[in-house]
Formats: C-alpha cells, sequence, structure tokens
C-alpha cells in the first residue's frame, strides 16, 4: 500500500538548499527522501522533548496546587519510561 504524501514549499537558506543537494546527489536518492530519512528521526525526538516538558510542568502544577509529590518508585518508573523513549529515538537516528 503507498503511503499518502503532501508537497511542501520550504524556504531554507542557500547553504541548507546546497548540502540538501549535495548529499542527495552523493546518495543517489531525491532531497524529499534525504529530507524524511534526517528529519524524521529529529522530529521524533522534538516531539519526545515537548512531551516531557509538558509532563513535567504539568507534575510541577500539580505539586504547587496540591503539595503531593510523587515517590521515589513512581519517579523511577517515569524516569525509565523517558529513558526508553530516549533511546528508541537514538535508535531510529542511527539507523
Amino acid at each position: 500500500m503507498a503511503t499518502k504524501s503532501r508537497q511542501l514549499n520550504l524556504r531554507v537558506s542557500d547553504e541548507f538548499a546546497r548540502k540538501l543537494e549535495r548529499v542527495a546527489r552523493r546518495t543517489g536518492r531525491p532531497m524529499a527522501a534525504v529530507l524524511e530519512s534526517v528529519g524524521a528521526p529529529a522530529l521524533d525526538a522534538a516531539e519526545a522533548d515537548a512531551r516531557f516538558e509538558d509532563e513535567a510542568f504539568a507534575a510541577w502544577e500539580d505539586y504547587q496546587l496540591s503539595g503531593s509529590a510523587v515517590d521515589a518508585a513512581a519517579l523511577d518508573e517515569r524516569f525509565d519510561a523517558a529513558v526508553a523513549r530516549a533511546r528508541a529515538v537514538a535508535k531510529r537516528r542511527a539507523r
């Protein structure tokens, strides 16, 4: 089954465009494929960072409003989940 695609018009610096064209030529791949392979892991990491930030602010706000804190076991569980997400992103980047 074919993946749907969308055309985007982006304004980038001349330097970025030259680098993209050079990498596409050297790899024999379309510029869009190069952007997707490089950009997808970066977008995943940015989303994970934003999600972590949102969760941290929500936890801080909850603590300020309620005075309730997270116990050590729950904190360890959250930290382990964050590390697992970070490792998954790093693994995808290494491909």
